[in-house]
């Protein structure tokens, strides 16, 4: 018989970061959930409208995420994505998530930039909806070229190491490497 998964409301997660922040001395994240609650980018993405089925593969998702230690550096942390391509809806999810934010360079929200820098890895890799993914990266690129953010250094990465693979993200480098 398979486990239920319990995945917390937007608002639960919010009431959870509320509480925590209140009094983060006798708050102990307790567990992979709790950190996971914590995380704007878990939050970006359970404010998104999503199935019930949905909502527990993005909780699984974002509870992967809350597992790596640091963003995509080699091919092989890429490739920790693979298994997700096939979730269309979950892509669907990231693309609006992603657009619009932008993660503290300074890792000021608990290393929220592994969630984002993941969720780009997988967006650069998904064929589906390929041109909105395109035109999402683009708008990423084109924000950190004009900001000139720290942060543009994973985004090259992702495209550098991306590429080779997917040379339609070529044009990315060459916008991020002008700055």
């Amino acid at each position: 018989m398979a486990k239920s998964i319990k995945v917390p409301t937007l608002q639960e997660m919010l009431d959870y970061q509320k509480l925590f922040s209140a009094d983060p001395i006798h708050n102990c994240i307790k567990d992979t959930e709790h950190s996971v609650m914590l995380k704007p980018m878990t939050q970006r993405i359970f404010s998104e409208n999503m199935t019930d089925e949905l909502k527990t593969t993005a909780w699984k998702f974002c509870k992967t995420l809350a597992n790596f230690s640091h963003a995509p550096v080699a091919a092989a942390d890429y490739k920790r994505m693979e298994k997700w391509l096939s979730e269309l809806g979950l892509i669907d999810v990231l693309l609006k998530a992603c657009d619009g934010y932008f993660p503290d360079p300074k890792f000021k929200y608990s290393f929220d930039t592994i969630g984002f820098s993941y969720s780009i890895a997988l967006i650069s890799q998904s064929q589906y909806k390929r041109s909105e993914c395109l035109a999402l990266l683009d708008r990423i690129t084109q924000y950190y070229v004009n900001t000139k953010d720290d942060w543009y250094t994973v985004l090259l990465r992702n495209m550098k190491v991306l590429m080779k693979f997917y040379p339609d993200l070529a044009q990315f480098k060459a916008d991020l490497e002008t700055i």
